[in-house]
């Protein structure tokens, strides 16, 4: 075991070294009071806060498994390669990768799961609730990417904001690439759930299909979005669930804004239209009253 001095032996130690210091600051009349007896006074209030070092056996155990990483070297993983890449010369996709991974991390491994299985029993529950002239792959979709955008943004409004505030990168860029996770993760579950209802003849034409679940989605993600940073998490969620229920209840009355309908409704093919338009513009007011609302001094984050 490491041999330590006593507290007053070290104390002693220290003042030894420091004693010379004091002297030559003392000549100059800056000691402020200082010297021996308020020195060991502050240093024994201090010894309660010292932690003991490790033992010779620890540190043994901490290089014994160090040694062998040490003498093969990891090799550098795709995530650590991307932020070297040249800006001008990396494709699309990795920028959109570097621009998306970071966020990843926040997303637990329960949200993974729980987008899937709840996408599967929409795709599972067509063939019954279809019957209704209700398409429950189109509502879940879409019910799944609002929820998942609450969840990303989830941080927005609290003290952890303004953390993300002093980030390097800007917080219109963090949350679009929260989006981004979003949008890509639902997209690909649903396009999945596609080819398969596809092959057993539930969807119809496999294009109309998709572009049926893809409007909802991206209106749902907007409206989740600029509702949040508009009125804040808990407004924002009352609004979005209201205009979701909305298109639950009142279907065709809405006519063209009717965003969750089947390929046989009369106005398909403008609401779906419709529906784009509307994420397009809800998606550029939600980006402006971030950078907006960073300004001034009652501002939701601090003036950059």
């Amino acid at each position: 075991m490491e041999r330590r001095n006593p507290p007053g032996e070290r104390i002693q130690d220290i003042w030894k070294e420091l004693e010379p210091i004091f002297h030559e600051e003392a000549d100059k009349g800056d000691a402020g009071g200082w010297g021996r007896e308020v020195f060991e006074e502050t240093a024994r209030g201090l010894e309660r806060y010292r932690v003991a070092g490790p033992s010779d056996e620890q540190t043994k155990a901490l290089l014994a498994r160090l040694t062998p990483q040490a003498a093969e070297p990891e090799r550098p993983r795709f995530a650590d390669r991307l932020p070297h890449a040249e800006p001008g010369s990396a494709p699309l996709w990795v920028a959109l990768i570097r621009f998306i991974a970071p966020q990843v991390r926040l997303f637990s491994k329960a949200f993974w799961i729980v987008s899937a299985v709840i996408m599967i029993f929409g795709a599972l529950a067509m063939p019954l609730v279809g019957r209704n002239g209700i398409n429950s792959f189109v509502f879940v979709s879409s019910f799944v990417a609002g929820i998942g955008v609450f969840y990303a943004l989830r941080s927005y409004g609290t003290p952890m904001s303004k953390l993300e505030a002093t980030f390097p990168v800007s917080p219109v860029e963090m949350m679009m690439g929260r989006l981004g996770i979003i949008i890509l993760y639902d997209m690909i579950l649903a396009l999945a759930a596609s080819v398969l209802l596809s092959l057993t003849g539930q969807s119809g034409p496999l294009f109309a299909f998709i572009i049926g679940w893809l409007a909802p989605l991206c209106f749902c993600t907007a409206l989740a979005f600029a509702a949040i940073v508009r009125f804040g998490p808990r407004i924002g969620a009352v609004l979005s669930l209201a205009v979701w229920m909305a298109q639950f209840a009142l279907r065709d009355v809405l006519g063209p804004f009717y965003f969750m309908s089947d390929t046989g409704y009369a106005f398909w093919g403008s609401s779906r239209m419709i529906a784009f338009v509307i994420a397009a513009i809800l998606f550029f007011v939600a980006c402006r009253t971030i950078r907006n609302g960073g300004k001034g001094d009652k501002g939701r984050y601090d003036p950059a």
